[in-house]
């Protein structure tokens, strides 16, 4: 086992947020197999049932079996936070490295827009996208990746601002190298690791703001469904039936408690400093 595979195990944090999610890509990927029912089929005969062997949640006020929603809801909110994190990180990363490398004008331009977009609070900009947009997975995607966007290029134009001015890059020009070169090899590719950070910390973010958008209504529209629809549906009766609402919001915090988790232990990794602050605590 190598030394790099071998730390990454050792931190109890990464090993804990790696398994669970895991856990929960896994049930993305079967979630048609293993679901008990089926998420749609109403039962008016069978409304608000208790838990039971043939519903192990119960049923909700249409008669639908919980835990078949609330299984199916998991592909909703696995598939937002990942193609958040690629979209997000693709564009922040490109923004925040030609911004960070080229100074002068794009630089400062650049830094105005980031402004703008960071002065509003994410979930509220993702909430005026997605109404523009309307209602549907792709605008949730679309506008919570755009919300988080600036974070990101913010952190990528920092990390390059402080890769700029090293030897090895003046070094690179000196033997030849264009600057789009020097850009692609050598600065973007040492500049990643906190920017992978926070796209990690970010996917726990998309998933909040996923929920959110649902139980507003402006989200993914029912039947679908989604934890953030399942816990607007348990709304009501969340004193005569609490475990709709509670069992998807359960479902909610160890999705997010998962990503935040990992993104500690790729911070501690990745980071030297850190690795060294991790390793004599551990001594």
């Amino acid at each position: 086992m190598s030394t790099e595979l071998r730390r990454y195990l050792g931190h109890p944090g990464l090993a804990v947020g790696t398994a669970i999610l895991v856990l929960l890509v896994m049930i993305t990927l079967v979630a048609g197999w293993i679901a008990p029912h089926s998420p749609l089929k109403t039962d008016m005969a069978n409304t608000l049932a208790p838990m039971s062997t043939s519903h192990w949640l119960g049923t909700d006020q249409f008669g639908r079996d919980v835990l078949s929603r609330i299984i199916m809801g998991t592909r909703v909110s696995i598939q937002v936070a990942f193609a958040v994190v690629a979209l997000s990180l693709s564009a922040g990363t490109i923004v925040g490295a030609l911004a960070g490398f080229a100074g002068g004008w794009t630089e400062r331009i650049t830094v105005i827009i980031i402004d703008i977009l960071l002065a509003f609070p994410g979930f509220l900009l993702a909430l005026a996208l997605v109404a523009a947009r309307g209602s549907s997975l792709e605008s949730v995607i679309v506008g919570v990746s755009i919300a988080f966007t600036p974070r990101v290029a913010a952190v990528m134009r920092s990390v390059v601002l402080t890769i700029k001015p090293r030897p090895f890059i003046e070094a690179s020009r000196a033997i030849g190298l264009t600057e789009l070169r020097i850009l692609l090899r050598h600065v973007i590719p040492n500049a990643m690791p906190p920017v992978i950070v926070i796209a990690t910390v970010s996917a726990a973010t998309a998933i909040l703001a996923e929920a959110g958008l649902s139980f507003l209504g402006l989200g993914v529209q029912p039947p679908t469904p989604t934890w953030g629809n399942i816990i607007s549906d348990g709304n009501p009766l969340i004193t005569t039936n609490p475990w709709i609402s509670l069992s998807a919001g359960f479902c909610i915090a160890l999705a997010v408690i998962a990503f935040n988790l990992l993104g500690d232990g790729l911070r501690d990794t990745l980071d030297p400093r850190m690795r060294q602050q991790t390793g004599a605590r551990m001594l």
